[in-house]
């Protein structure tokens, strides 16, 4: 069997596929970091004891993007290097997995249908200034692959409109969820009257309805679990920090604060209800595969959710409404009526990071058959 090359495999989520895969083949994972964000991040692997093969690269700032060109030989030396090393040990030619445009030039060497990219996000949105060679380095990329699956439907509707001729390989390869999310003991009563959110709490959350939800139901407590950064004077806050900071400030809101990595899943399952406010014209929510749906559908707990292109793809799991009213009156037939956990449960188990390995294995299939 193939084994496996993941490049820049620095999210949990391209490592989660990855060490799901090493179950059965040789993988090697590289990270890949600049010297600055190393020192301030001092990355950690998820886990040391699969059998990836880990390896971390750091390079000097700017050599994946204004220096690139000057950095591109060393970067595709180092990247034949491990390609011959894993056919050497497998007697196969690898599979690489590009998680990232800037890795295009790198891979230039990569036979098509030996290459796979695993596109997350909308990577122009992080940097507008530089949208268009993000673009051209992606089309390039979506080009060369043999196969390229997207987390989120919306981009794959995108990738495939920008490229009509490759469309025919661009998949929709939604994330898995982590098997310690899956709640052991959903018997447990959750806090009473309680909702929860866990995540992000910039502006991605839709926070004038949020503040509209939380006073139609004053007897019902929100918990927002996660970092809230920004100024503590409201004068110096832009207008969606002042609508959070009103948010936080009624009485039947707690601002949890921000919790460890291991401690999230704890927070899920607490909540009577898990919710993801989010507002449906951010760009971001567009293109996102949230962590937080499966997460939240592992708790067994149920889930109530704005519209966004992800959610609406599972609304037998979610429930679903744009309006402030919708929102609280699936919010309260929810704590009322909870339904059961198990087939909830089930579902997670059967879209766990092991079964989107072998999804991903028969995507890769389909496409060299």
């Amino acid at each position: 069997m193939a084994p496996f090359l993941f490049l820049s495999a620095n999210t949990p989520w391209v490592y989660a596929l990855a060490r799901e895969l090493s179950r059965d083949v040789l993988v090697t994972a590289i990270q890949l970091y600049d010297w600055s964000n190393y020192r301030r991040i001092r990355p950690q692997w998820p886990e040391e004891e699969s059998a990836v093969r880990r390896r971390r690269i750091v390079m000097p700032p700017g050599y994946a993007g204004t220096l690139e060109r000057l950095y591109r030989p060393i970067m595709q030396a180092l990247f034949r290097s491990e390609y011959r090393r894993l056919r050497s040990a497998a007697g196969v030619e690898p599979i690489v997995v590009a998680p990232y445009p800037y890795l295009a030039p790198w891979v230039r060497f990569v036979p098509d249908q030996q290459l796979v990219y695993y596109n997350l996000d909308d990577y122009a949105l992080y940097n507008p200034p530089r949208a268009a060679t993000i673009r051209q380095r992606e089309d390039e990329l979506v080009a060369h692959a043999g196969l390229t699956v997207c987390l989120s439907a919306f981009q794959v509707e995108q990738l495939s409109r920008r490229n009509p001729d490759h469309a025919a390989r661009i998949r929709h390869f939604p994330l898995g969820v982590s098997e310690e999310f899956l709640n052991p003991h959903p018997d447990t009563p959750p806090l009473a009257n309680s909702v929860g959110y866990v995540g992000n709490l910039g502006d991605r959350v839709d926070w004038p309805l949020v503040d509209a939800v939380a006073g139609l139901m004053p007897n019902v407590t929100f918990h927002f679990v996660g970092f809230a950064q920004g100024p503590d004077d409201p004068s110096a806050m832009n207008e969606w920090q002042r609508a959070r900071h009103a948010v936080f400030a009624r009485p039947n809101v707690i601002y949890e604060g921000g919790v460890p990595q291991a401690d999230v899943r704890q927070h899920y399952w607490r909540y009577g209800v898990n919710w993801m406010p989010y507002d449906v014209r951010h760009p971001f929510n567009l293109a996102a595969c949230p962590t937080k749906i499966m997460d939240a559908i592992a708790s067994g707990r149920p889930f109530v959710s704005t519209p966004t292109p992800e959610v609406r793809l599972s609304p037998e799991w979610i429930a679903i409404a744009d309006d402030a009213g919708g929102l609280a009156t699936l919010i309260r037939d929810a704590l009322d009526h909870p339904p059961q956990a198990g087939p909830r449960i089930a579902y997670a188990r059967a879209n766990d990071w092991r079964q989107r390995a072998v999804q991903f294995r028969s995507l890769l299939g389909e496409e060299r058959a």
